[in-house]
Order: C-alpha cells, then sequence, then structure tokens
C-alpha cells in the first residue's frame, strides 16, 4: 500500500498495525492473534488513542479489536516487537514488499491510497526549520577559532556510549566553558589564568591538550592515538578541530578519562603545592632545576584584565634591566655627587693656587 509523499514512516507502521487487525476481522476469527512488529513507537501509539500521530490508526485499530471481542469473547490478541534485519522470514518479507510499494508505486498489486499531510510530517518539517534557524544562530554568535559547527544533526555515537559526567566533560571542552583557568579568570571564578599544574601563565585547552607538564605521557598517547586515525600531527592540530572531529573522540575520551583535565580544580590554598610538584616547567626545558642556597630570580607573570565584551588590556611590566637599575639608584646617585664634589673643590684649589701667585 502506497500512502503518498505526505506522510512518515511512522504513519505507516501505525497504518500496518491497524489493516493486520482489520484483515483478521474479515475472516476466519482464531483464538489467539499474534501481530508481529519492528518499530517500538507504533506498538506504543496502539496502546493510547490520544491526540498526536497516528491517532486515528489507533483509533481503528481499538475498533477492529472491539470488532473481534464481539465476534469471539474469549479470543486472546497480543501485539509483540521483534527485532529489525536479523533474519526472520516474515520480517524480511515485509521489509522488501514496503520497499516496493515506496519506490514502484505502480507496480500490480500496490494499492494506491493518497492521503492527506500527517501530523508527523508537519513536526519533522517544523523541527527542520528550528534545526536551521538555530544552527545560524550559534554560527552567528561563535568564533570560528573556539568552536567548530557540527557538519550533521546526528550525536556523536561515540561520546554517547561513554559515562555522562565523560560526555559532560567532553562537550565543556568543545564548547570552551570548561573548567580551565582562561575561561574561570573571565567569568571571575579565580583570580588569575595561571594553570594550576604548571607555571604557565594562561591555562587554555590547547594548553592541556598539547603543552601541560603535569598530563605529558598522556599527551603522548593522546596525539599517538590521533596520528594513526587521520595522519596529523599536534602542530596541526586546534583544540576546537580536535574536539568537532567524530574519528579522534575515542582518543580524546581515554584522554579524559585517564586525567583530571576539565575535572578538577584545586582551592587556591593548595594550588601553590601543586604548582611546587611539578619542576620541569620552572627549571627550564631539559635543566636541572636551581642550585642548592642559590636564590632564585623571580619570573614576571603578565597580569591580564579582562572586560566583558572587551579586548583584554595587558599591562607590560619594564624592561628586565630596570629592577637592577632602580636597585642600585641610591649608588648611581652618590657616585655622581662625589664627581661633582672632586670637580668643583679642584676648581677652588686652582683658583686659589692662581691668586697666590699673583700676589708673590
Amino acid at each position: 500500500m502506497h500512502m503518498g509523499y505526505n506522510q512518515e514512516a511512522f504513519d505507516a507502521e501505525c497504518a500496518a498495525l491497524a489493516r493486520a487487525l482489520e484483515s483478521v476481522a474479515g475472516g476466519y476469527i482464531p483464538e489467539r492473534v499474534t501481530i508481529f512488529s519492528d518499530a517500538q513507537a507504533a506498538i506504543r501509539r496502539m496502546a493510547s488513542d490520544e491526540p498526536g500521530p497516528g491517532q486515528q490508526y489507533a483509533i481503528q485499530a481499538r475498533k477492529h479489536i472491539a470488532a473481534l471481542r464481539m465476534i469471539r469473547p474469549s479470543i486472546s490478541i497480543e501485539i509483540r516487537w521483534c527485532p529489525a534485519h536479523k533474519g526472520i522470514a516474515g520480517n524480511e518479507q515485509a521489509d522488501e514488499w514496503a520497499k516496493m510499494a515506496a519506490e514502484k508505486p505502480g507496480t500490480r498489486g500496490v494499492e494506491l491510497l493518497p492521503l492527506p499531510r500527517s501530523l508527523a510530517s508537519l513536526k519533522r518539517e517544523i523541527s527542520e526549520k528550528k534545526w536551521a534557524e538555530a544552527r545560524a544562530w550559534a554560527g552567528g554568535r561563535t568564533s570560528k577559532k573556539k568552536y567548530k559547527m557540527p557538519t550533521t544533526q546526528r550525536p556523536n555515537e561515540v561520546v554517547a556510549g561513554s559515562t555522562k559526567s565523560l560526555a559532560s566533560r567532553f562537550y565543556q571542552l568543545k564548547t570552551g566553558h570548561c573548567r580551565t583557568g582562561q575561561y574561570l579568570h573571565w567569568t571571575g571564578a579565580r583570580p588569575t589564568a595561571q594553570c594550576w599544574w604548571c607555571k604557565c601563565p594562561t591555562q587554555t585547552r590547547d594548553h592541556l591538550l598539547k603543552e601541560c607538564p603535569k598530563w605529558k605521557d598522556q599527551q603522548r598517547i593522546l596525539w599517538k592515538e590521533v596520528w594513526k586515525e587521520t595522519g596529523r600531527g599536534k602542530r596541526r592540530w586546534k583544540g576546537h578541530e580536535l574536539f568537532a572531529d567524530v574519528t579522534c573522540s575515542r582518543a580524546v575520551l581515554d584522554f579524559l578519562s585517564a586525567t583530571d583535565v576539565g575535572r578538577l580544580v584545586p582551592p587556591l590554598a593548595e594550588e601553590g603545592d601543586a604548582v611546587s610538584e611539578v619542576s620541569e616547567w620552572s627549571s627550564g626545558r631539559g635543566g636541572s632545576g636551581r642550585k642548592k642556597g642559590r636564590r632564585r630570580r623571580r619570573r614576571w607573570v603578565p597580569r591580564m584584565r579582562w572586560a566583558r565584551g572587551r579586548n583584554p588590556r595587558c599591562s607590560f611590566p619594564p624592561p628586565r634591566s630596570w629592577p637592577r637599575l632602580a636597585r642600585s639608584r641610591g649608588l648611581v646617585g652618590r657616585s655622581f655627587l662625589c664627581l661633582f664634589l672632586c670637580h668643583f673643590l679642584g676648581a677652588i684649589d686652582l683658583s686659589l693656587s692662581g691668586q697666590a701667585r699673583a700676589e708673590g
């Protein structure tokens, strides 16, 4: 039966169940009737005649059941679910007939029954328009450097198959609204954007995925798996591109499950202890750290003032040699004063010696 081009698969499944009950009522009525279907939504729809998609077929099915019970009160009617595409003979034959009716409605034996547009078709069209509007709105408000819009509306099956906490961390990092120093400093939750695992002045998403020495072993495994899947190295990836690529989702989830990235934010009192444990960043690349008994020079960290809706304004420090001159300012001033007094006294001495010679 071809129902027209304004119907959905849900309508066809509901109509098939109603037609099956009608065929039973028109012939010999057995003691037990069992109907199998691979559409769970259509089976649930038959259990209620409330307003909504498929209501007319649910009402027809109830009328046929009432007619069968009037003729044979002891009849047993069941509608059971069966898995689709599993080699069940009746189900496979029904799928072939449905495909033939949809592709070739003029074939002999196919009943052409054009129907008005169904409510399920209208809901699908409205949903598609809403998705298009939402996508256009989100694309105009998000930065392409921080978030990459998905190409399809289907959810990521790899992320959907993980735990809820892990999936939430994945999507938080994907959108940029996550537990990083940069975002927490922008919201005012932390005084600075400094990484609480190392001395990096700004803890970004890319820093945690590529540079933070706390998770260097996990980072090595992450980018090794990404290279196997895509053939692209770490330097050719940005954070938003990595989370948008479906082929890299498994490697990213494994990295998140093995680390505390996007999950743990230590209190400010414990931040100093966490930073002191990471010696690689503070001692330099490949360095052996500072010598015992020698005072370490304090490293300047730029202070970023973030304003909502504005560009960040950075107050840069004076050159590195200025503090040294500032510490020796008193010594330089005294040196100039001594030189001035020496020249002044020398000039007085010469003038007095000249006057003595003139008088002699």
